[in-house]
């Protein structure tokens, strides 16, 4: 499924942009995490991912949510402190 991911990101210069993403069906949200970070450069570590107006679980698959091609998915930073990333 082809999923449009609006990042959030202001350190980077990313902040609002739109990126498409291809993941399987089933992924689930750490998968689509790592995607993101091939795709847009944002760190998965520091990704908080939100569908509509709720922050997902890493463990939770996007089928199981009813999230299908198309649909948009938000990755803002976490709010996490990581040693050795910079702060976004």
């Amino acid at each position: 499924m082809d999923l449009n991911v609006i990042v959030y990101n202001k350190t980077r210069k990313l902040a609002g942009h739109s990126f498409k993403v291809a993941a399987p069906q089933a992924v689930t949200v750490a998968e689509l995490k790592k995607l993101i970070e091939k795709t847009a450069g944002v760190p998965h570590a520091l990704q908080c991912i939100c569908y509509g107006s709720e922050q997902l679980e890493d463990s939770i698959r996007l089928e199981e949510i009813g999230v299908r091609s198309g649909y948009t998915i938000y990755s803002t930073p976490t709010l996490v402190e990581i040693p050795n990333l910079p702060n976004l």
